[in-house]
């Protein structure tokens, strides 16, 4: 586990990266685990930040893919573990008694001549080491070894507790391993259309990985409270406007690019990253723009608001040498 450790971007990276890179198996890092049950199939997220639980399901017929559905449980768990550290202390439990009497013994071994005998005292240091000293009988004479072990003890002992941080589990460089061809088979059972029994129609778009507003509630774990009649009512205020659903930033649009699709895919973004957001903060549909999956990426890697800005004079600079 790493002394200062940066929930960064290239961490997200590297946990991406290492999800993917094996065309066997599905390398998925600590809090996220496969969910296959019924015509449910998804990614499943599960993060503890001190007392708070977030859970959340990622499914494969909302993201378009099995892949899609665990990069962006991978997105959401970086996001939760980089605004929500670990601030959790507890005081390091000790073995030596507290009771001066208890922390001094008498020693009797085998010598070269004669035996040595002392009286030992134990005790932490400054810095909550384990230390001992020990003092001769044939020098000092029983009692007087005896009272100068207890004294000794007495006034070297470190009483103040040991404060610690809590670990950060997620910190470790460990993940899971899923088969990749045994996730596809799962993910077919009992499936209708999309994913849904009775051939239910999928949804237009897929959950914004970013959409949580900043509310917290408390049901049975406490969990980032977002708004999807929100996302879903700029998606209907947009397709009122153009009749087709496209990224704001480089006008992608999946339905056309690809016809096997039955549904168009898009991502709502918020301008203002949640992050920022105070609690119970009222967001408009003017805060959202939709984006394309390549475009959300990118733009939440670093400061996401810059690059908001970045993308759209890029993209504008791109269409008017176009013309």
């Amino acid at each position: 586990m790493k002394d200062s450790f940066e929930y960064d971007d290239a961490y997200l990276s590297l946990c991406i990266e290492r999800a993917f890179q094996d065309p066997a198996n599905y390398k998925v890092p600590l809090g996220i685990t496969r969910y296959d049950y019924s015509d449910s199939h998804s990614w499943w997220l599960r993060i503890t930040r001190d007392t708070a639980q977030f859970k959340e399901h990622f499914y494969d017929h909302q993201h378009g893919s099995i892949e899609n559905a665990l990069r962006e449980a991978i997105i959401r768990r970086h996001e939760i573990l980089s605004a929500f550290p670990a601030t959790i202390k507890h005081i390091r439990s000790k073995t030596i008694s507290p009771n001066p009497e208890e922390r001094i013994m008498r020693l009797e071994a085998k010598g070269n001549l004669q035996p040595y005998i002392g009286w030992r005292a134990t005790f932490y240091n400054q810095n909550h080491e384990r230390k001992t000293k020990v003092f001769s009988v044939m020098k000092f004479g029983e009692d007087e070894a005896r009272m100068l072990a207890l004294a000794y003890t007495k006034k070297h002992h470190n009483l103040k507790p040991k404060i610690t941080k809590h670990p950060d589990l997620y910190q470790i460089d460990k993940v899971k391993v899923f088969s990749r061809s045994d996730i596809e088979i799962l993910s077919t059972i009992n499936s209708g259309k999309y994913g849904k029994k009775g051939g239910a129609a999928a949804p237009i778009f897929d959950s914004d990985p970013f959409g949580f507003e900043g509310e917290q509630k408390l049901v049975i774990h406490r969990s980032i409270e977002r708004d999807k009649a929100l996302r879903t009512a700029k998606i209907n205020q947009f397709l009122g406007i153009h009749g087709a659903l496209f990224c704001e930033l480089c006008n992608f649009n999946f339905k056309s690019n690809y016809p096997f699709l039955l549904n168009n895919i898009i991502e709502v973004h918020h301008i203002i990253p949640l992050a920022t957001l105070q609690k119970g903060c009222e967001t408009r549909l003017a805060d959202l723009i939709l984006l394309c999956s390549n475009c959300h990426f990118a733009v939440h890697q670093g400061d996401a608001e810059k690059n908001l800005i970045s993308a759209r004079r890029h993209f504008e600079k791109l269409r008017v040498s176009a013309t």
